[in-house]
């Protein structure tokens, strides 16, 4: 009987078969060792193969490990960036944790990251220190260190916190205790060659207006209003100091003058004591003073004055050292100055406050 086509090609796909699971077989990790030729120049086809279906096996399986690690990437610290594109996939060597912005964090302007993001602004950006976005007058930068909201124009730093002073040299007055007779007392108060006296006992209250210009003594309150209104509407800088003669101590003292060889002399050492009433309240001893022992006391009676840049730019004053004056809803007191810098005084409902304000800059000359 004679065989069919269909048995020969038949046999040879059967042959064909043997020989591709034959190789598969000799290419997979684990089997037998593909011995090298010993009559050729090289390894077999075979080890070559078979070394380069490690690798592309090797490849995934690393592949396949990483997919694994950085599967869960969603931006939390310990885990790892992943720069990916339409054409490449980098995943670093190295471990670069994802640093979350910390809110305690204070950027270059000195504001805190928690606050620039409580009132939505870009903690990268500059320029956010110096913005106004409530038009108060009061950077970002200064309203975050008074800790208010720099979107709310109701919430604003202390008015006071802008103020300036553009205060001019201190006048010193001087303050004597000149004459006494029958119960009566002189003081003389002097600024330059300019004097004003007042006579009276203990117990008298009178007001002294003094400044660059005059010095007048009053006993009478109106009146002395009246000459303070009409010399400010003048222009001059005048303060009516509120005055007691509280008490007279007659002290007269015998010592040995050292200068004259021990003689004893007779030294009027009568003192008078005079008390404020305005913000510098409190008693003062002024001395007896003749021409052969001067003694005096020295009060400031020299203009100051105030700037601030908030609501467009606003000037105060002139005041005088001892005058109480009204800013914002508050009362502030002028209690002193060091050269430019000025010290104020606020009484207000939590108490007594004292605080330095800082002479104002100096202009920056047009280039």
């Amino acid at each position: 009987m004679k065989p069919s086509s269909w048995f020969f090609w038949g046999m040879i796909l059967g042959v064909v078969a043997g020989l591709v699971f034959i190789g598969v077989g000799l290419l997979q990790p684990g089997r037998f060792e593909v011995v090298e030729n010993p009559g050729g120049n090289g390894k077999s086809l075979l080890l070559e193969a078979k070394k380069k279906t490690e690798a592309v096996r090797k490849a995934r399986e690393m592949a396949a490990g990483a997919a694994h690690e950085f599967s869960g990437l969603l931006g939390k610290e310990g885990e790892h960036r992943v720069f990916v594109s339409a054409q490449l996939v980098y995943l670093p060597g190295n471990a670069e944790p994802v640093q979350p912005l910390d809110p305690k964090m204070v950027t270059k302007d000195g504001i805190e990251v928690r606050w620039k993001k409580e009132f939505r602004l870009d903690p990268a950006d500059p320029r956010v220190k110096d913005e106004d976005p409530d038009g108060d007058g009061f950077t970002n930068l200064e309203e975050f260190l008074a800790k208010t909201d720099p979107t709310n124009k109701g919430q604003s730093p202390a008015k006071e916190s802008k103020l300036r002073s553009r205060s001019l040299e201190a006048l010193p007055m001087a303050v004597s205790f000149s004459e006494k007779s029958g119960g009566q007392f002189t003081l003389r108060f002097q600024v330059g060659a300019r004097r004003g006296e007042f006579k009276g006992k203990p117990g008298d209250s009178f007001w002294i207006m003094a400044g660059p210009e005059a010095i007048r003594s009053f006993s009478d309150l109106s009146k002395a209003k009246e000459a303070q209104a009409k010399a400010k509407s003048a222009g001059r800088s005048v303060h009516l100091i509120p005055l007691e003669i509280v008490s007279y101590v007659e002290n007269l003292e015998k010592i040995k003058d050292t200068k004259a060889g021990g003689v004893e002399v007779e030294v009027d050492n009568s003192f008078l004591v005079l008390e404020r009433k305005d913000a510098l309240a409190g008693p003062s001893k002024l001395l007896f003073s003749s021409a052969s022992s001067p003694r005096s006391l020295t009060w400031d009676v020299g203009e100051i004055r105030f700037y601030t840049p908030a609501a467009g730019g606003t000037e105060l004053g002139p005041f005088q050292v001892g005058e109480t004056f009204s800013y914002e809803g508050k009362e502030f007191s002028v209690m002193g100055r060091e050269g430019k810098k000025v010290q104020l005084r606020n009484r207000g409902e939590t108490g007594q406050q004292d605080f330095w304000v800082p002479p104002e800059a100096p202009a920056v000359p047009a280039p």
